[in-house]
């Protein structure tokens, strides 16, 4: 593809018409211009016919192409469109565009035309020019048969509109020419049209001037008759007049005499109205004068009084801010002084119970493991196994029996067949219960036989929570502490499993 250059775009000065056109060359003229207009639509549509044909023709090949390489078919069918109608509307635009005079494709709109050109015949010729698919510089299997079928319709398009700007051009000089002629010739038509109304309304205006002479001449001799006769009128009127001018001044004086004294009358009450609104006037504004200067000294009082109050307030405002914050500070320190002084004795109270707690718990596990020790004296029975106990719950058993039954002693409860949830998945309340006083239980024999429980373990157990566990806890040391019986039935429960586990031993 090949850019115009700007010899071929750029359309030639329309002929001058000539200076005198006849109805022959008018007629012509009429007759040419349909015939031009005609050619150029002819082109035009020759052009965008060919162009979507092109299109259509094009558009297989190209979708081919695109699918080929991995596009969805349902978006390949968009390439060929694209690129065939931004060729199209390039070639058309830049023909219009030459024939206008004085354009130059360069710039972008040549790299478009370049670029749109050359992709539309390159991916409708690619399976002719590589039909083995690798890819050379020079193309080593072309097929010149299917290169030349796919490059008919792309050249034919681009080789049109490149003609259709010199036609477009040499159309619009032939037509500048013949609707010159037809402007000339309606010019001439136009200036003698002209030319026979000026002679026309020359002659009616010589016709109107002659007349216009004779009436004046007509007239002249009229007004000179009347003339005469009006003189001898007005002497006659001017004697009337006279007598009766007298007889009107003397009339016109008395009345004259008349309207002096009235018009005396009238200004002299004039002035005294007059004089009576000035008064009034400047009674009022002496009393507005006086109401401005009450008002401006009542404003002036409040202000004065409104600063004073204003600054009372805001002497009493600091006042009391300074009292507050005195007040505030005194209250915030004796409020930390005090807070201090609980929080000590809260530790303080805190330590005391602890130690307290503790040596109670030490109190209660000394005789708890006594007690203990006592009752199991009494069921062996043999005061040859042992001469006194330890103070623990297994304490009654050899080192090697204590050994293997501390597991036992200290396991966590096995389930219960009877701790299955029910059939809305709710726990009963009294396997709760039960569960509870197990673990209560549990957590109370490895207190008493200063062993840490596994709370993990426990937690698991019964498939509970940290806080759960905790509540159990806190609640076997209440129970060892305030419960009645509680710490001895423990004890025997103790005692019982190890009793158990012995005679499993043996």
């Amino acid at each position: 593809m090949v850019a115009q250059t700007p010899q071929k775009g750029r359309a030639a000065p329309p002929t001058p018409p000539p200076k005198h056109v006849t109805q022959q060359a008018f007629d012509a003229a009429q007759k040419a211009i349909p015939k031009l207009e005609h050619i150029g639509k002819v082109v035009t549509g020759s052009l965008v016919t060919i162009g979507f044909g092109a299109l259509i023709f094009t558009c297989v090949n190209v979708t081919l192409f695109a699918t080929s390489h991995g596009i969805p078919g349902w978006v390949a069918w968009m390439l060929d469109p694209l690129a065939s109608l931004a060729l199209i509307t390039c070639l058309y635009v830049d023909g219009v565009l030459t024939e206008q005079g004085g354009y130059k494709a360069s710039g972008w709109p040549l790299v478009l035309r370049w670029f749109a050109g050359l992709a539309t015949w390159t991916m409708n010729c690619w399976t002719s020019l590589y039909p083995s698919g690798h890819v050379t510089l020079v193309p080593h299997q072309a097929d010149p048969g299917g290169i030349l079928l796919h490059s008919v319709a792309p050249v034919l398009l681009i080789a049109l509109a490149e003609a259709s700007s010199g036609y477009r051009a040499y159309l619009a000089k032939r037509l500048g020419h013949w609707r010159g002629i037809i402007t000339t010739f309606e010019t001439q038509k136009h200036q003698e049209a002209e030319g026979k109304a000026q002679r026309a309304r020359e002659e009616a205006e010589r016709e109107r001037t002659a007349k216009r002479e004779e009436a004046e001449s007509e007239r002249s001799a009229q007004r000179e008759r009347e003339e005469r006769e009006h003189n001898a009128r007005i002497e006659r009127d001017r004697r009337a007049a006279e007598i009766e001018a007298k007889r009107e001044e003397a009339a016109i004086e008395a009345e004259r005499r008349r309207a002096e004294n009235e018009e005396a009358e009238r200004k002299r009450q004039a002035e005294i109205e007059a004089a009576r609104a000035t008064a009034a006037i400047e009674r009022e504004r002496a009393e507005i004068e006086a109401r401005r200067k009450t008002h401006e000294a009542e404003i002036e009082r409040k202000r004065k009084e409104e600063a004073a109050r204003l600054e009372a307030d805001a002497k009493d405002r600091e006042a009391r801010r300074k009292a507050d914050i005195i007040r505030a500070e005194g209250q915030a320190k004796a409020l930390e002084e005090k807070a201090q002084a609980e929080a000590r004795a809260l530790e303080e109270k805190a330590r005391t119970e602890a130690r307290l707690l503790e040596e109670a718990e030490r109190a209660k596990r000394q005789a708890a493991q006594e007690r203990a020790a006592k009752r199991e004296a009494r069921r062996s029975g043999d005061a040859s196994e042992s001469t006194r106990r330890p103070a623990s719950i297994s304490g009654g058993r050899s080192s090697e029996t204590a050994s293997k039954n501390g597991g036992t002693l200290l396991a966590i409860p096995s389930p219960h067949p009877s701790e299955s949830a029910s059939e809305n998945g709710r726990v009963p309340r009294e396997v709760r219960e039960r569960q509870r006083d197990e673990a209560e239980r549990y957590v109370a024999k490895c207190l008493l036989n200063n062993e840490t429980p596994d709370l993990d373990a426990l937690a698991n157990r019964y498939g509970k929570g940290e806080t759960w566990v905790g509540d159990r806890v806190r609640t076997a040391n209440k129970r060892l502490a305030e419960e009645p019986g509680f710490e001895e039935s423990v004890i025997e429960e103790a005692i019982t499993l190890l009793d158990s586990a012995a005679s499993s031993a043996a």
